[in-house]
């Protein structure tokens, strides 16, 4: 995600960014407090002006404002950044398909949120209620064939919001335990070690739920490490 207002690291911050493996994490929280700062006063939310990657019905990873950008059905990519938020998306086969109806730290927040939606959109009121309301886990992901191309031209690389339904947060999380309690030591990963310090493949599956309905998932594999220097960056 590119800004006019970009936020330059330091010599001194990726030197220590190098020597620990937290760069993408580092350059996500100076991104993310560089647009707050710059538009200080106008009530912006970094996550509502981010850009977006989801699952098309094809399986492939893809840009949601620009479907031509497609990654496939896996994506390398670094976790620097995450929370959970009470989020509702509009449904599919609605005039709200694909809109972020609520998105909120609380929810209490998320169905104060909804209830005003719903005052400007009473014709909305027979398709969503409070019970549609997920707690979310909300991803910044950085793909990391973009990280070199950043390293050479000194902008930022490519940064996009995911939001993972219900079953893959949970997903996600037993993968970082996974990543912490050293069951990957035969990928170089020590016990210990933090999801955002980790190359991580989101490949995409087709699952079924308990009606038997097939829908899409991701699955999480470690790649190894992320180590900076391998992608040039350089102290």
């Amino acid at each position: 995600m590119k800004t006019e207002n970009q936020v330059t690291t330091t010599e001194n911050q990726v030197a220590v960014s190098n020597n620990s493996s937290n760069y993408i994490s580092v350059i996500l929280e100076e991104t993310k407090q560089g647009f707050l700062e710059a538009n200080s006063g106008l009530d912006l939310d970094f996550v509502r002006m981010g850009d977006w990657l989801k699952i098309s019905k094809k399986g492939n990873f893809i840009e949601k404002d620009n479907e031509e950008v497609s990654y496939g059905d896996r994506i390398d990519v670094v976790v620097g950044h995450g929370e959970k938020r009470y989020t509702l998306w509009g449904k599919d086969n609605t005039p709200e398909k694909g809109q972020i109806i609520t998105m909120e730290q609380t929810q209490e927040e998320a169905e104060q949120a909804l209830a005003a939606w719903l005052e400007e959109n009473p014709e909305a009121a027979e398709r969503y209620t409070f019970t549609d309301i997920d707690l979310r886990y909300l991803a910044y992901v950085v793909p990391v064939s973009s990280i070199a191309d950043s390293a050479k031209s000194g902008d930022l690389p490519d940064i996009y919001l995911m939001s993972f339904p219900k079953g893959d947060t949970i997903g996600w999380g037993k993968y970082a335990m996974s990543l912490f309690k050293g069951k990957h030591k035969g990928l170089g990963i020590p016990k210990g070690t933090g999801a955002n310090r980790v190359v991580t493949r989101l490949v995409t599956e087709e699952r079924e739920n308990k009606d038997k309905e097939s829908y899409l998932g991701i699955k999480f594999e470690p790649v190894g490490l992320f180590v900076p220097s391998e992608y040039g960056i350089e102290a």
